[in-house]
Parts: C-alpha cells; structure tokens; sequence
C-alpha cells in the first residue's frame, strides 16, 4: 500500500519500496519451492532496479523552458 501511495505521488524512492517486496517475496517463492513465480518475482527486482536507475536519470536533467 505504501509503494503504491508512492507510486501516485511519483516519488522516486517508492522503487526501492518495490525492490524490497520484490526481493523478499522472491525469497519466499524459491523457500516453498514455486520456481516460476519466484522467478517472476526475480524479474519485477530487476525492473524495479532498472526503473529507479532510470527515474533518477530523469531528475537529474535540467528542465528547457518553454519557447515562447
């Protein structure tokens, strides 16, 4: 629920709330033996890693003004 609420207020950090879930569940699916979805989860980790790689890409650009 908080990843989400950071999600709609476009904080960057929500993806490292991402990173976490996914890690973490990806865990528990290879613990009680889901190879699939736990290899599923192990992709969403790595989107969530490339995704906050990219969003902090897009904050660190300066902005152009709009011509006029």
């Amino acid at each position: 629920m908080v990843a989400l609420w950071a999600l709609a207020q476009k904080y960057a950090e929500q993806w490292l709330l991402w990173l976490v879930v996914d890690a973490v569940c990806t865990v528990l699916y290879i613990y009680k033996q889901i190879p699939f979805t736990a290899c599923l989860y192990a992709f969403y980790t790595v989107m969530a890693v490339l995704g906050y790689r990219q969003w902090l890409r897009k904050m660190d650009k300066p902005t152009q003004p709009a011509l006029e």
